[in-house]
């Protein structure tokens, strides 16, 4: 099955692929001999568990998928799929973990942005249905594949791929025009950084960076409760943390202040027009400052690289008044 083949774990270090998997874990991943709990080790302690963190809380360097079939070792060739650069499999019962490297890792937080974690979730949803693997896995542990519990294989594929490689194999589409589900991979991600970084913007300015860091803390554990599957901790943490330094840097003060500014003059450029108009009665100020904080908000959501689509339903307004107000906020 063109060059599979099976490693002794013991022998991992000699194996460069393996060594790669070792390279990438974080410094403390979790770890355990035991499903039902985990424990925080350094790597060298780390990697002699049976499982293990395959990333970091904050990069994604791994996307991993559990294939609960006997066959599960043939699922990227039965498919016609990439192979995987590791496969760990159960020996009872021919159940696996597939590991697929990425050529360039997905730094999910630190920029205060989801596009690239969207694109990530999208890419995965697409290639675990395509897989035929668990719905459910959480991809938060592995089976270590330089432990002796289980069988370890490499399949000759490439170093890495890039997510539009993988890409090339999947149907997108569908997974791009919805919100990650919320129980599923880096959906939960995507729902928890927009549910907290929506709740943090308000408040902001008005609470020191400890402050909002708690407050927004509490806010994320009480979200992360939604899911079948929460994330862990430190998940949660680096989420909230990336949050909290965005809000009291500088470039959410110069964004906040931008769109102030920028929401007087188009105010007052409407108050003109109105009034060239002869349109501008009580009435029609009660309705035109009743949808000020959507049209403000949607430009927010449009900054931050939201689509019409998604603002549309997040605001519950249509489409083409969305495409109004943006092309309103372009022409000032």
């Amino acid at each position: 099955m063109y060059a599979i083949k099976q490693i002794d774990p013991t022998d991992w270090q000699s194996v460069s692929t393996l060594a790669q998997f070792y390279a990438d874990l974080a410094t403390k991943p979790y770890c355990t001999n035991s499903k039902g709990f985990s424990h925080i080790r350094t790597k060298s302690h780390a990697i002699k568990h049976a499982y293990i963190q395959p990333n970091h809380p904050e990069i994604i360097k791994w996307l991993v998928f559990d294939i609960d079939d006997p066959q599960a070792l043939f699922a990227y060739h039965d498919n016609n799929l990439p192979r995987p650069q590791i496969i760990i499999k159960n020996p009872e019962n021919g159940h696996a973990h597939y590991a697929y490297r990425l050529t360039k890792p997905v730094d999910k937080w630190r920029k205060a942005s989801t596009k690239p974690v969207e694109y990530l979730a999208s890419v995965q949803k697409a290639l675990r249905l395509a897989l035929g693997a668990d719905k459910g896995y959480s991809g938060n542990l592995i089976k270590n594949p330089c432990h002796t519990s289980h069988e370890v294989y490499i399949t000759g594929a490439k170093p890495s791929y890039t997510l539009a490689e993988l890409a090339e194999y999947l149907d997108l589409k569908p997974y791009q025009q919805q919100e990650p589900a919320n129980d599923e991979g880096y959906g939960r991600n995507v729902n928890v950084f927009n549910h907290v970084r929506h709740q943090a913007y308000p408040i902001a300015q008005d609470l020191t960076l400890r402050e909002l860091e708690r407050v927004l803390t509490a806010i994320a554990e009480e979200f992360n409760q939604r899911f079948d599957v929460p994330l862990f901790p430190n998940e949660l943490k680096y989420i909230v943390r990336s949050i909290t330094r965005y809000c009291k840097s500088g470039r959410f003060g110069a964004y906040s202040e931008k769109s102030k500014a920028r929401f007087s003059r188009i105010q007052s450029c409407r108050v003109k027009r109105a009034n060239r108009k002869g349109a501008c009665n009580k009435g029609g100020q009660a309705r035109s400052a009743k949808y000020e904080d959507k049209r403000k908000q949607a430009q927010e959501m449009h900054e931050q690289g939201y689509n019409i689509s998604h603002i549309s339903k997040a605001l519950v307004t249509h489409r083409n008044t969305v495409s109004t107000w943006l092309k309103e906020y372009e022409h000032e």
